[in-house]
């Protein structure tokens, strides 16, 4: 465990701490990303299978560099089965592998914001609307609230709230 030479003894703390969860707040360039790297490569070397292990990161980056680390301590077979990426990277390797339970084929689409904004514009025009009034944007800002707010297609068009909200902004075919 000569890893754990490299850390202070608050990251040492963190990383030998493996009985429950552990919350780590510093400040940049304190170490965040060492202390969880190391957390995950102790719990590996602890003999907790890779697959248990679920580690989020906010940009590839990050994930890519704290499995290399890891790789280095534990090596790849004992690694490569580390649930370790982005929120969104992960997420949507769940959403895959649980498809079939949500009634959805596996090789289903995710689109981002700008495959959705052009979605929009393509059925702005197939319905022959004006873009002037149905503003994609504005489309997508309507279709984002709603999910926001947990409101299904169904419950949206069923609204009559909404139906009047939208036809009083000009835009009845939103509803």
């Amino acid at each position: 465990m000569e890893y754990l030479k490299e850390l202070n003894p608050s990251q040492r703390e963190a990383v030998v701490n493996t009985e429950g969860p552990v919350l780590v707040i510093a400040g940049a360039g304190s170490g965040k990303t060492r202390v969880l790297t190391y957390r995950v490569a102790h719990l590996l070397v602890k003999g907790i299978p890779a697959h248990t292990i679920l580690a989020l990161t906010f940009t590839n980056r990050a994930a890519n560099e704290m499995k290399e680390r890891i790789i280095r301590i534990v090596g790849e077979a004992t690694a490569r089965y580390l649930w370790m990426g982005t929120f969104h990277s992960i997420f949507a390797r769940i959403l895959r592998t649980e498809s079939q339970a949500l009634g959805y084929p596996a090789n289903y689409s995710i689109y981002d914001a700008q495959d959705s904004k052009n979605l929009i514009k393509e059925i702005i025009r197939e319905l022959n609307l004006d873009e002037q009034v149905y503003k994609p944007a504005e489309v997508l800002g309507r279709i984002s609230s709603a999910k926001n707010n947990l409101i299904t297609a169904p419950m949206y068009a069923g609204d009559p709230q909404i139906a009047e909200h939208d036809r009083n902004r000009g835009r009845p075919w939103v509803a």
